[in-house]
């Protein structure tokens, strides 16, 4: 089974139009709105590939209630953790050519929020192979809330990946996860050219991937191979590829499968989800 663990979800809502003019009505040819943030969007894509999939999610208000309903209603099991406020919503605009994207900041937490996510993040991963934790922290979460929750996991017994930024990043690469995903720009911010160094900066037993959008993405194993595939197909709806490339992953590696087997998975995974609207979303 694997367990993703988000602490600030959101509803990711795609409007699709002819043209984005500013200061101008539109009118959406198509609307897709989906239980969204990296981690529920790289549980969506890990399900939808036959994964045993959980999530963990601080939820809040009507909003919260919805993303709980949209994820039940995709057959992904949640424990919704009582959050702050009303969970965010972000929006995308797609014409076909160019994204536009619209993120709100999640509600600020109490720390009674934070040991509330903690302690439901140690339970599920007690039965769980692989723990996610991917995407940003909301405020009033500590500073070195990714580690904290890469200690909750490992000490649970599960192996651990982790997709986040910034000092969450750079902290969390010091509790020692098992694989870490981030994209260039996100390694670059650190200083990580390539993946082995990425690799090396988490453990010498990790793997490290970097993803370079229509590029494609490098790997680099435990056993220190690198690995590169390119995405076999380009689409016109890129929100999310990145997390369908980690929930493509962990689907693969949750299965047994090998590294390289696992990132030819993630490389289709991120395709198909260019594809379709809504982040996470693909055809298997």
């Amino acid at each position: 089974m694997i367990a993703f663990v988000a602490a600030s979800p959101s509803i990711d809502r795609t409007h699709v139009v002819d043209a984005l003019t500013p200061g101008e009505i539109h009118r959406p040819q198509h609307v897709v709105a989906v239980a969204g943030g990296k981690a529920l969007n790289a549980a969506r894509a890990a399900h939808a590939l036959g994964a045993d999939v959980h999530a963990i999610a601080l939820l809040g208000g009507h909003t919260g209630r919805w993303v709980a309903a949209a994820l039940e209603a995709e057959g992904v099991t949640c424990d919704a953790v009582p959050g702050p406020g009303e969970t965010r919503i972000c929006l995308s605009v797609s014409d076909g050519e160019a994204l536009t994207e619209f993120y709100e900041p999640g509600p600020e937490l109490d720390p009674e929020h934070w040991a509330a996510l903690e302690t439901a993040a140690a339970r599920i991963a007690a039965g769980a192979r692989w723990v996610g934790i991917a995407g940003s922290l909301p405020p009033g979460a500590p500073a070195d809330a990714a580690a904290r929750l890469i200690r909750v996991a490992r000490e649970a017994g599960a192996r651990v990946a982790l997709d986040v930024s910034g000092e969450a990043l750079r902290l969390g690469l010091e509790a020692g996860p098992h694989f870490v995903k981030v994209n260039a720009a996100e390694a670059a911010e650190l200083g990580f050219g390539t993946a082995a160094e990425l690799r090396e900066a988490a453990s010498h037993d990790a793997a490290g991937a970097i993803t370079h959008g229509a590029e494609g993405m490098e790997l680099a194993t435990p056993d220190g191979e690198t690995l590169r595939a390119a995405p076999p197909r380009l689409g016109a709806y890129p929100v999310g590829s990145g997390d369908a490339a980690l929930g493509g992953f962990l689907a693969a590696l949750d299965a047994g499968d090998s590294w390289p087997d696992a990132l030819a998975t993630a490389a289709r995974a991120a395709a198909a989800n260019a594809q379709v609207p809504g982040a996470g979303r693909l055809l298997p």
